[in-house]
């Protein structure tokens, strides 16, 4: 924005405020004074249709303010910018550009499978299936418990936690390190750890951990509860066995199947975007682009993610589309 500001500032006809010659000046004030036909001659303050969507000109406008007043603007731009940004990342909904997907184990699952092939260039859109293992073994979270106290300046507050309440007659457990391996983390941010989905996305507030996660003392408890959660979670979701969304749900889960649309993307762009438009929930919906590596032969692979619930829909369209193109 600042480099805007100074464009228009050395682009507006070599005035200080930028609004070119004279004569240009008093046809802009002319339209204002115009206002909306009803009042003609008073300072209606309302912004003609014209200069709705004129950026250049706003800039400009802004640059006929005091600079005191020009700093304040633009503190209160950012300040707001943070904050959508920071709430989004809290909810887990920041668009980071392309995510790369994080688990202990890819593996690709079986051979991929050509879903559509463009008639003029001939390339093809592949899916790709891999089976993703994402628990923290105990071991490993330990360790991790281990590196991080020998950082003298850490936090207290580091450490394993146990869930307050009981979700489905179990508690969850969890590691926490306050800005863990991240130097953008915000203070008092702190970054978590799952025995069923590893490291989080989404950073937790230490306000938020102590109301819902109490500190464990005793390493013997949570190692108990750490190895138990990683065992159920291998082929079942938090909600338990009797979740309505069955074998499709992801949530908690440790192994999980993912399906990743790549090649030629562009073409079957929207296509793919309408089907995932019909999905029940909300976090179907969303088109995310994401990158994968297996672990065997670290092979990388950048594409469309689809839930699992959205692929018959997608290769339903993605083959009429194919017949009509044909």
């Amino acid at each position: 924005m600042r480099n805007l500001l100074r464009k228009e500032m050395n682009g507006g006809g070599g005035s200080y405020l930028g609004v070119g010659n004279r004569k240009t000046t008093m046809g802009r004030f002319a339209k204002i004074r115009q206002g909306n036909g009803k009042d003609s001659g008073k300072l209606s303050g309302r912004i003609v249709d014209s200069d709705m969507h004129d950026v250049g000109r706003f800039l400009n406008r802004l640059l006929g303010l005091p600079p005191e007043i020009q700093n304040r603007l633009f503190e209160l731009f950012v300040s707001i910018l943070d904050l959508l940004v920071q709430n989004a990342r809290l909810e887990g909904h920041l668009d980071s550009g392309i995510v790369e997907v994080k688990a202990t184990s890819v593996e690709l699952q079986g051979t991929p499978k050509t879903v559509h092939v463009d008639n003029l260039s001939g390339a093809s859109t592949i899916l790709f299936t891999f089976t993703l293992d994402r628990g923290l073994m105990w071991e490993c979270a330990y360790a991790l418990l281990e590196e991080k106290q020998k950082d003298e300046s850490s936090s207290t507050n580091n450490g394993f936690y146990e869930s307050k309440r009981e979700w489905l007659g179990r508690r969850h457990f969890l590691l926490a390190f306050e800005g863990y391996g991240n130097s953008c983390s915000a203070s008092g941010m702190y970054k978590v750890f799952r025995p069923t989905v590893g490291e989080a996305l989404r950073e937790m507030p230490l306000v938020e951990l102590k109301d819902k996660y109490r500190k464990l003392s005793s390493l013997e408890k949570a190692r108990r509860g750490w190895e138990d959660e990683y065992e159920v979670s291998l082929k079942q979701c938090m909600h338990g066995p009797k979740c309505k969304l069955g074998s499709f749900c992801t949530v908690g889960r440790r192994v999980q199947e993912v399906n990743v649309l790549g090649g030629l993307i562009l073409p079957v762009w929207g296509t793919v975007e309408k089907a995932l438009s019909k999905q029940a929930r909300q976090s179907h919906r969303r088109i995310r682009i994401v990158q994968i590596v297996t672990t065997t032969d670290n092979q990388r692979i950048v594409g469309l993610l689809i839930p699992n619930a959205a692929v018959e829909a997608v290769l339903q369209d993605l083959a009429w589309v194919q017949d009509v193109d044909e």
